[in-house]
């Protein structure tokens, strides 16, 4: 853990601190320019300032952020009616469906479509090949392409734990948040999750939900969003992975191509969600609800997840 250094008062000047070194090319170089650039007090520790939560760019952050990023009085527009909430709605609807019949898909393929004579899948058929180069060649590919699934879906994994961890830091909602929530839409702009930054005495400022969920509505998010995007993802991996080791013995090319299928369903969400949210509802959900965490904050348990994927 690294020491803050000592705090300085607001609104001082770089003339306050003379003894502050400063790069003397980089300073050269500023001062260059219209304006010109100069330093502000002195050197800091930039691992000291704030990092960031955000919701993963997926149809499934955006779905659940529909009746909060915009106040209710909103929600009767014509133009958000049809742009943004029965858009996505029908997006979400449409993915949720989507991933399930591919899922179905690669089970069927996985366990039953093998060829006309088998009835079931046996991992033991096709974990284990025969001594020769080209058998060789084959398990390498195969197992090359089951790293690369495992790869995508951890990473879809963590954007399912960070709708989850984002959902964890916002509180729970009390009848004085309503208050807040109607200071908001009078003084700053018409939302229902206004968000509020607090800074210390080191001048390091956090952000963070100014109210919080109710016990239903966190439910609802649990159940119907956070569940599924889970589920699907932990199948798409076990059963990836067999469609994959299911390839006939006969061809190479099928080990690519099944992983591609897998990938693409793993990416659907994201991809449904790049083409059919409006840009200006992207940037509120990626860029207006961050919260951000001071260094003491840290879940270092975090820090050891990517040695897990390893293992």
């Amino acid at each position: 853990m690294s020491q803050k250094s000592a705090p300085t008062s607001v609104g001082s000047s770089a003339t306050e601190s003379p003894l502050a070194p400063i790069d003397a090319k980089t300073r050269q170089r500023l001062s260059k320019i219209d304006g010109p650039f100069l330093p502000v007090e002195g050197p800091f520790d930039s691992n000291q300032e704030a990092w960031s939560l955000r919701l993963p760019e997926t149809i499934y952050s955006t779905v659940f952020m529909l009746p909060l990023a915009v106040d209710k009085t909103m929600w009767c527009d014509t133009s958000n009616i049809f742009t943004i909430f029965v858009a996505q709605i029908v997006t979400f609807l449409f993915t949720v469906l989507t991933q399930g019949l591919f899922l179905y898909y690669i089970y069927y393929e996985t366990f039953y479509g093998q060829d006309d004579t088998s009835t079931s899948f046996e991992y033991t058929s096709v974990c284990y090949v025969n001594s020769g180069s080209t058998n060789e060649k084959r398990a390498l590919l195969r197992w090359a392409c089951i790293w690369i699934l495992m790869l995508f879906a951890v990473r879809d994994f963590r954007d399912t734990w960070s709708i989850y961890r984002w959902i964890q830091c916002v509180p729970d909602w009390h009848p004085g948040h309503q208050k807040i929530t109607d200071y908001c839409c009078r003084y700053s702009g018409r939302t229902s999750m206004p968000m509020q930054r607090y800074q210390d005495e080191y001048g390091v400022t956090v952000q963070k939900p100014a109210v919080g969920f109710t016990c239903c509505y966190r439910f609802t998010i649990l159940a119907f969003v956070f569940l599924p995007k889970m589920l699907f993802t932990l199948f798409a991996l076990v059963y990836g992975a067999g469609y994959v080791m299911a390839v006939p013995e006969s061809t190479f090319d099928a080990y690519l191509l099944r992983v591609l299928v897998v990938i693409m369903l793993l990416h659907l969400d994201k991809l449904m969600y790049q083409v059919f949210v409006p840009d200006v509802f992207r940037h509120w959900v990626c860029n207006n609800f961050v919260i951000t965490f001071s260094e003491e904050e840290e879940n270092e348990a975090m820090r050891w997840l990517p040695l897990i994927v390893v293992w």
